[in-house]
């Protein structure tokens, strides 16, 4: 029982990482966490480089979301999403001329709902699993 629960400790923190790694690409380029608006002068930068105005974070196409990766770490008991990217750290936390974006920590917050309910019904299926009632298993 006891590897059973170690297995789906590891299926659950990688689960949760993935939710929160495809959650931080998606919102690149876009204000769905409601970050205020690109500066005048840096939407005539982008502009003026051939990129899209007004697409925060997003000014190669993908080279934030390229560097955004997940672990996990069995040993800690823990998942990791982030990135190796200085550029990803400077939007994420600001700098003094860089407002913060946080992509990370906002996926995370976004999808905190989801990873608990992605969690909680495993849980649940293991548990009718393990105690052998099959119709328990099943998703609502």
């Amino acid at each position: 029982m006891e590897a059973g629960y170690h297995l789906w400790e590891h299926e659950m923190l990688e689960k949760a990482a993935e939710i929160v790694e495809n959650e931080a690409k998606r919102v690149i380029g876009t204000y769905d966490y409601g970050w205020p608006q690109l500066s005048e002068s840096t939407q005539e930068q982008r502009e003026a480089l051939g990129y899209s105005p007004n697409e925060p974070l997003l000014r190669d196409g993908t080279h934030i979301r390229d560097t955004i990766e997940h672990a996990v770490d069995d040993m800690e008991h823990a998942s990791y999403v982030g990135s190796n990217s200085k550029i990803a750290v400077y939007q994420e936390l600001g700098t003094s001329r860089i407002r913060p974006r946080s992509f990370l920590g906002g996926a995370a917050r976004a999808k905190e709902h989801e990873i608990h309910e992605e969690i909680s019904h495993s849980l649940h299926v293991g548990m009718a699993v393990a105690l052998g009632i099959g119709a328990l298993a099943k998703k609502p």
